[in-house]
C-alpha cells in the first residue's frame, strides 16, 4: 500500500514537469564541443624542433599510450572511456531532463558522467605525461582540444543537473 501511494505521488509529480529544453541544450553543446575535440581538434601545440610528431590530437594521444607501459587510466581513456563517458553523458543527460520517475537518478547520474569525465580526462593527460617521463603540467602547450573536451564534459554535468521546469 505504501508502495503504490509512493508510485502515485512519483507519477504526479513527473507529471507536472515540462521537459527541460535548455537541460538537454545544454547536455547537447557539450557533447558537441566534446565530440569536436576527439574528432578534429588539436590538444597540444608541439614547438618546432622539440618533437617530430607536430601538433598532438586525441588519436595521437591513443597511438603513444599504447607504446607507454604504466599508462592504464590513461590507455584506457584514449581508448574506449572517453566514447563511453561521452555517450553515458548524452544519455542521461537527456533523459534526465525528460519528465519520468526517475528523473532525480538521473540528473545525479548524468552530474557524476560529467565531472568523472573532465576529472578523467585531466588525470588521464597527467597519466600519460607521467609515463612520458615529463615534468610539465598538463596544461603545459595545451590548446583547444584539451580545453574543449574539459569544458564539453562541465557542459553535459551542467545540463544533466538542471531540473525540468514544473508546470502550474
Amino acid at each position: 500500500m505504501a508502495f503504490a501511494t509512493f508510485c502515485r505521488v512519483v507519477t504526479e509529480q513527473s507529471s507536472r514537469r515540462s521537459i527541460g529544453v535548455p537541460g538537454i541544450a545544454l547536455v547537447l553543446v557539450g557533447a558537441a564541443v566534446v565530440l569536436l575535440s576527439i574528432r578534429f581538434l588539436t590538444w597540444y601545440d608541439v614547438p618546432a624542433g622539440h618533437d617530430s610528431s607536430g601538433d598532438v590530437t586525441f588519436g595521437k594521444l591513443h597511438g603513444s599510450v599504447e607504446q607507454l607501459g604504466g599508462a592504464g587510466v590513461a590507455s584506457a581513456y584514449f581508448g574506449w572511456l572517453a566514447w563511453v563517458l561521452l555517450l553515458g553523458g548524452i544519455v542521461a543527460g537527456v533523459a534526465a531532463n525528460v519528465p519520468s520517475p526517475a528523473g532525480d537518478p538521473l540528473r545525479v547520474a548524468g552530474f557524476a558522467v560529467g565531472l568523472v569525465g573532465a576529472a578523467g580526462t585531466y588525470y588521464a593527460l597527467a597519466q600519460h605525461f607521467n609515463a612520458t617521463g615529463s615534468t610539465h603540467s598538463v596544461f603545459h602547450n595545451a590548446t583547444w582540444g584539451v580545453w574543449a573536451a574539459l569544458l564539453g564534459f562541465v557542459l553535459i554535468a551542467a545540463g544533466a543537473a538542471l531540473d525540468p521546469r514544473r508546470t502550474r
